[in-house]
């Protein structure tokens, strides 16, 4: 179940706070649409799109700073296949994965984890 954002203490929590949680939550369910996060938000895709600018966010930056974290942190174990951490980060395809990866941190999967965990 999603998380409650409601009452005077999560009144406080960014926008892009949010919705970073609830990306992360439906990454380990599937795949992420912008559509089912404004509706857990109780908005619309439109005005999700227009608060979260108010912050100097998009929905797809927020959407690639948390498979960027979440990547990092299934690259520490050495024993998850790189097209499993791929499915997990809703990445069509290892090819994809590789490529946003190599963007992310200047390596490849592969590279990084026998230079960082060997």
């Amino acid at each position: 179940m999603a998380p409650e954002f409601s009452g005077p203490e999560m009144a406080r929590v960014s926008l892009g706070s949010k919705v970073s949680s609830l990306i992360s939550i439906q990454l380990a369910r599937g795949k992420v649409g912008v559509e089912v996060v404004a509706s857990q938000l109780h908005m619309s895709r439109y005005t999700l799109h227009k608060k979260l600018r108010r912050e100097g966010l998009t929905f797809a930056r927020l959407l690639e700073d948390v498979r960027r974290k979440q990547a990092l942190t299934y690259m520490q174990d050495r024993t998850k296949p790189l097209v499993e951490i791929a499915e997990q980060l809703g990445f069509s395809e290892l090819s994809a994965f590789s490529r946003a990866f190599k963007r992310w941190m200047g390596t490849s999967p592969a590279e990084y984890r026998s230079v960082r965990f060997s």
